[in-house]
């Protein structure tokens, strides 16, 4: 290091060790709530509970909620921040007091090139938002649409089928398969394109590369959101990569709407995909939404629509290949429902109900989003007799619940059969199940998620047996998980797949 980094680096601690402790006098001086939060553990001067909290953030939490209960206050560095970690308070957060904590604490990372004022995941619930929602929930989501884009998603269970084929007795990273598979679903459903290629050609590469490296700097806890006066600074230089991620994938999307506003959008209603609507849609001022707006809401599909799922579908057929008598009876399933001599389609899932409970018990046991991005709170609410002071943060502890002995029986056994003779659902209504959210802030793109996860999985049993690579015991696979903005497998799934059915049938 030189010496005028070196003596910008003593100017900065300088300044910093004079400046917190005036700014947090004065700030807990302001903020000091007009009643009792709800209970704790004690927070140390200046960085509060951050000492407490581990890399996994959910298991922190899951853990400080045993000793101080369902409805917790932490003091993240600056941020009074309440975990809710049952299915009570899941209820009270996420539908008594829905409207008051429907608001965003929008992170650093999210800032960068004006992602998130125009995100439908980070910005407050005002007009623009409630627009691009509607545009999702009556558009792009719809059943009638979904069904009109059937034959591309189809496509590409078919592509990724083929080419585990073409692999076959070759080891293969099951959720890298996934997550081709996914992204090219979603990529056609908004372009009528795939995304990226098997050969993985340069252009599918560097989009790739950074979108991995976005999942990693993005999920970095950064100084900043926890201690807001160090937001000019960049401590940890998190907006400076964000900003160089974004202007990488964000130029891959410039490219696809250019090249429509070229060719001119489809009339024809059967023959639109994503792009044509929303560039036909109008906002709540009858403006039309623009390529800048555009491109935002495109990264949120992208990383919703195949991050998530490809990360689930990877945590089944873990779970599944660990547990050979799941295998057995969702393969068995299969076979009787649909046979050996076609594939299954999407049009089979509803007669599936073992395979649905294998998705629903993957749901429970590793939720992507295991903790659901956090509320704010737009005013002061009242929970159980506790306040939730006006802008603290509110998280909801998913891993926590679908985890909880008082909720589940033998919480941590992986074991579909509980859900057969069940009626609890994942669409927001049960709120021991909430691997999608609930409320004004439920994710819209559940009916989407929901057919992709099911046919993917379904076709990864039915057209392969899988066997882990060097002999290794299926129930020895390392199940541990890595904390970012998804929860992924510390260690990728790596399986062999040998062909079960007719050959004609992968061709």
């Amino acid at each position: 290091m030189d010496f005028s980094s070196s003596l910008s680096t003593l100017i900065f601690y300088y300044v910093v060790a004079t400046v917190i402790p005036v700014v947090y006098i004065l700030t807990k001086l302001r903020s000091k709530p007009s009643g009792r939060l709800p209970p704790g553990p004690r927070p140390w001067p200046l960085i509060g509970n951050i000492l407490q909290v581990g890399k996994n953030v959910n298991e922190s939490f899951s853990e400080l909620a045993k000793i101080h209960g369902p409805l917790m206050t932490l003091h993240l560095g600056w941020r009074t921040t309440v975990v809710a970690s049952s299915p009570a308070m899941a209820r009270q957060v996420l539908q008594t007091q829905d409207q008051s904590l429907s608001a965003r604490t929008m992170i650093e990372a999210a800032k960068c090139l004006e992602y998130g004022e125009n995100s439908l995941v980070w910005r407050d619930c005002v007009p623009r938002w409630r627009t691009l929602r509607r545009i999702c929930t009556t558009q792009l989501f719809t059943v009638k649409r979904l069904e009109a884009l059937h034959q591309l998603r189809r496509e590409q269970v078919r592509s990724m089928m083929g080419a585990i084929y073409k692999s076959t007795s070759a080891p293969l990273d099951i959720g890298h398969a996934a997550f081709l598979t996914s992204f090219n679903m979603v990529g056609n459903m908004l372009f009528s394109k795939d995304m990226f290629d098997w050969d993985e050609s340069e252009k599918s590469k560097e989009f790739k590369k950074a979108l991995n490296e976005m999942l990693f700097v993005g999920g970095k806890p950064n100084w900043a959101d926890y201690f807001p006066f160090l937001n000019p600074f960049d401590p940890q230089g998190i907006r400076k990569e964000m900003t160089r991620i974004f202007r990488i994938m964000f130029a891959v999307f410039d490219q696809y709407i250019d090249e429509r506003l070229k060719s001119g959008t489809r009339s024809e209603e059967e023959d639109k995909d994503f792009l044509d609507i929303l560039l036909q849609s109008k906002t709540e001022t009858g403006e039309k939404l623009t390529k800048f707006e555009i491109t935002r809401f495109f990264y949120d599909l992208f990383t919703a629509g195949s991050e998530t799922t490809s990360n689930t579908i990877e945590w089944a057929m873990s779970e599944i290949i660990r547990n050979p008598m799941v295998m057995e009876k969702a393969r068995d399933e299969l076979d009787k429902v649909v046979g050996k001599e076609r594939r299954v389609q999407e049009s089979d899932i509803d007669n599936l109900p073992y395979l649905h409970a294998v998705v629903k018990e993957t749901f429970r046991l590793h939720p992507v989003s295991s903790l659901l991005i956090h509320h704010r709170a737009l005013n002061s609410c009242e929970i159980e007799g506790y306040v939730i002071p006006k802008d603290a943060q509110v998280f909801v502890n998913v891993w926590a619940i679908g985890r909880d002995p008082n909720v589940w029986r033998e919480p941590e056994r992986f074991f579909p059969e509980r859900f057969m003779d069940s009626d609890v659902e994942y669409k927001g209504q049960n709120f021991e199940l909430l691997p999608f959210g609930s409320g004004r802030r439920m994710c819209p793109g559940i009916p989407l998620a929901h057919k992709i996860v099911h046919v993917v999985v379904a076709t990864l049993l039915q057209c392969f047996d899988w066997q882990l690579p060097n002999g290794q015991n299926p129930e020895k696979l390392d199940m541990s998980a890595k904390f970012g903005i998804t929860l992924q497998k510390a260690e990728h799934l790596i399986a062999i797949p040998t062909p079960r059915l007719p050959h004609h049938i992968y061709n």
